[in-house]
Order: C-alpha cells, then sequence, then structure tokens
C-alpha cells in the first residue's frame, strides 16, 4: 500500500527495536476475564430487551470501526463533515478498542508490512494465536510507545477529541462507565415494563452482560477472524503486492459489516467499497451510500473499472504461503 497522504512510515527508524515487547498485564486481562465472561454468563443472565440492545450496540460500535476507525480514518475513503466525523468516532470508540489515534497506526503499519513478521503488528506468519489476539497482549515497543507509533498518524494528532481518546487510562474508565450505565439502563428498561415500576435487577445484570460485556468481546474477536481467517482461508480474486496472503471470507463479511471481503481491500484499500460485487454483503458501503446520497459524504473513493480488471487479470499466480508457527 503507498504511503498514507500525510503519514511516513517510520519503520526503518526503529527496526532494531521491534524485537522488544511488553506483556500489558491489566489490558491482557481485561480481555481474558470478560473473554470468559461472555462464554459463560450471556446463558444464565438474557432477556429480549437486553439481547435487542446487544443488537443495537453492535451495529453502532461496529459500523464506528468499520466505517468510521477504518474506511474513513485510516484509508480516507470519503469524508464528512467534522460533526459527524467526531459522531463516529465516539461511536466506535464505545466499542472500547482504542481511540482512533492508535487503531489507524496499527492499520496503516499493517497495509504497509503486510504479513511481514516482525513488521506488520498482527499476521498469521508470527502465530494463529498471535494475530488473532496476542499482538494486543504482548505488544511490540512500535505497537505500546506512543511517540513510535503516533507517527503514522500526524493527520489524526491535529484533532484534540482523538488525541484525548488515545490515552489508554481513558479507555478504563469510559468501559468502566459503559458496564455500570448498561446496568441501570437494563433496569429502567425492566421498571418501564413491570407493574410495579420497580428497578429491574435482573435485567440490569442482563444488559451489563450483554451489552457491557458480551458486545466488546464480540467486536474484539470479529476483528480477530479478519485478522487471522481473512488471512487464511478464503479466495483470492485479486492480485496483492509482496508477502500479503489477503482473502475474501463471506461469514467474516457477514459477521462484521463486509469487512470480510479482506482481498478487496488490500487490492483497493482506499475504496470505500469492500463488497465489490453486488452480492457482497456491506452494510458499512451502504451507509457510506446513503450518507452521499443526502449530502453528508463526500470524496467518495471508488476503483475504476479497468483497475478493477487489471488486478483480477493479474491474480492468477499462486498465494503467498502462510505459516502457523506457535508463539
Amino acid at each position: 500500500m503507498p504511503p498514507m497522504e500525510d503519514s511516513a512510515d517510520p519503520g526503518n527508524d526503529v527496526a532494531s527495536a521491534l524485537n522488544e515487547t511488553r506483556l500489558d498485564i491489566p489490558f491482557t486481562a481485561v480481555n481474558v476475564i470478560t473473554t470468559a465472561l461472555a462464554c459463560v454468563l450471556p446463558f444464565f443472565y438474557y432477556s429480549r430487551s437486553s439481547i435487542i440492545a446487544f443488537l443495537v450496540f453492535y451495529t453502532v460500535t461496529g459500523l464506528g470501526l468499520t466505517l468510521g476507525y477504518h474506511r474513513l480514518f485510516a484509508h480516507k475513503a470519503f469524508q464528512v463533515p467534522k460533526w459527524l466525523e467526531h459522531t463516529i468516532a465516539v461511536c466506535g470508540y464505545l466499542a472500547i478498542q482504542r481511540g482512533p489515534i492508535f487503531w489507524c497506526a496499527m492499520h496503516r503499519m499493517h497495509h504497509r508490512h503486510t504479513d511481514i513478521p516482525g513488521r506488520d503488528p498482527h499476521t498469521p506468519n508470527e502465530g494463529l494465536l498471535h494475530v488473532h489476539f496476542g499482538w494486543m497482549q504482548r505488544r511490540r515497543r512500535d505497537v505500546w510507545e506512543q511517540v513510535l507509533y503516533r507517527r503514522w498518524t500526524p493527520d489524526l494528532m491535529r484533532d484534540p477529541l482523538y488525541v484525548r481518546l488515545d490515552d489508554q487510562r481513558f479507555d478504563y474508565f469510559a468501559y468502566l462507565l459503559l458496564v455500570s450505565l448498561s446496568y441501570v439502563a437494563g433496569g429502567l428498561v425492566g421498571a418501564a415494563f413491570s407493574p410495579t415500576g420497580a428497578f429491574d435487577r435482573h435485567n440490569a445484570m442482563c444488559f451489563l452482560v450483554w451489552v457491557g460485556v458480551l458486545n466488546r468481546v464480540a467486536i474484539l474477536h470479529a476483528f480477530g477472524l479478519i485478522n487471522s481467517v481473512c488471512h487464511i482461508i478464503g479466495s483470492r480474486p485479486y492480485s496483492t503486492h509482496g508477502a500479503d496472503s489477503s482473502v475474501n471470507n463471506a461469514v467474516v463479511a457477514f459477521l462484521i459489516f463486509g469487512e470480510g471481503w479482506h482481498n478487496n481491500h488490500h487490492a483497493f484499500p482506499t475504496s470505500a467499497r469492500q463488497g465489490l460485487q453486488w452480492y457482497q454483503w456491506d452494510p458499512a458501503w451502504y451507509v457510506i451510500w446513503l450518507l452521499k446520497t443526502v449530502g453528508l459524504a463526500s470524496s467518495v473513493q471508488l476503483p475504476t473499472k479497468p483497475a478493477l480488471q487489471r488486478a483480477a487479470s493479474q491474480a492468477d499466480g499462486p498465494s503467498p504461503t502462510v505459516s502457523h508457527s506457535p508463539r
């Protein structure tokens, strides 16, 4: 992928430091504990309203990441007014996957050094556990040190909101607040449908589990599937450069709003549309199209027909080999 317009590749300056890693103990504890809880608690605490709330919140936060963090911020695939840009950023932030600066820095790094061990922050060439989950826990120096990863996002550094959201301490506060508010909201929703009008403790726990815990875990692992499965299992209709092993996977695309058309994306990274065929499910693109139709999105980037044909004609060669070494 060519460099982003406002970003420079700092990789050569820090190559000697990339082998240095650090285990982020608090972040790892949160991820492991919430993942374990999300595998058990939804079977004991559930209600119709909590499941509906989960589906709504998964859509809001998932689109905040796919449409916002990914296509709008990381790739500048379209533009929106600043008030809407900030709204989308907050929706993505509520998924508790860090702020736009960190997220986009990791993604731009991934595109610049796709599937190169020690340079790509998440590649299956360093093991399936690493690419799906572990890279966020045991981090390379250029993944945990702000001075290094912020070099990839000078455009986002100009916005005070995004700088504020890049403080990981604020992530813990935001998540605690989100869990607390989900508990209160569940209790109040239950009270609204109760004959007595009393605070519904059971529904409060249902909302805490489905909105406060399960939503974050589901989003976390859905994006893990993009990093792992979408570089291993699927089709490669378009040519990509170097070691890039990206593939299209329809199941992942269904789960995470069209992001599973990963080979399409790596072939045309600045395209606002990733489901390039009419039958390829891409809800993030549908929202972008709607925003453009009502005049809220502009400069929408799409690949030309000759570019699509050229990339398809060059895709007949052997696919890059991906090894799955333990890590």
